[in-house]
């Protein structure tokens, strides 16, 4: 169930969201090719959970898909993009703490399948190491490791030196490998 998201270019000119606005099909994929490994680092970083950023990747193209035409050209198409991944997210967010008290295992037949007991097993480890990092080291780690995105892409997409960017990302890393140790987790 592991999707990986190619790293590209993250300009995005407001021609091609004026094409998108229009329905135009092949800059919608040329806009998704572009943007949703940043996307899903964004998601995966406020929500911590591999699935739940999946999904919002999703609803962000659909809301983009619906709502292009309310774009206001302005150079900053991407910043627009992040914001409503944010907001996604944060309903996403929402919505968990409000379902929080439900047993999974009446809304999910997980099944007892190896490959699915392993793979799960890796998730919720990894969503667990990852709710041990700050916020903003979490979204760093997320952008790189699990996007592909690179350091300095990461620094012009959150607008901070790529110095910083490295900087955390290893202190992240560091802390990561720790917290393996500490508590013995195995991958």
């Amino acid at each position: 169930m592991s999707v990986k998201y190619k790293r590209k270019e993250l300009k995005i000119s407001d021609k091609l969201m004026k094409k998108i606005a229009n329905f135009d099909p092949i800059a919608f994929e040329e806009l998704y090719n572009k943007a949703s490994g940043a996307i899903f680092g964004l998601a995966m970083s406020l929500v911590a959970n591999q699935t739940d950023a999946e999904d919002i990747v999703q609803e962000t193209f659909l809301t983009i898909y619906k709502k292009a035409k309310d774009y206001n050209a302005q150079g900053k198409a991407m910043a627009w993009i992040f914001t409503i991944t944010r907001n996604h997210s944060l309903m996403k967010l929402r919505e968990r703490s409000k379902n929080a008290h439900r047993n999974l295992d009446d809304i999910y037949d997980i099944g007892s399948d190896e490959d699915i007991i392993n793979e799960t097993y890796t998730e919720n480890l990894v969503n667990l190491l990852l709710k041990t990092l700050k916020a903003d080291e979490r979204q760093i780690v997320v952008m790189h490791s699990m996007s592909n995105m690179k350091h300095k892409d990461i620094a012009d997409v959150l607008d901070i030196p790529i110095s910083t960017v490295i900087s955390k990302y290893n202190r992240s890393l560091k802390k990561l490998k720790a917290e393996m140790e500490v508590n013995e987790y195995e991958i």
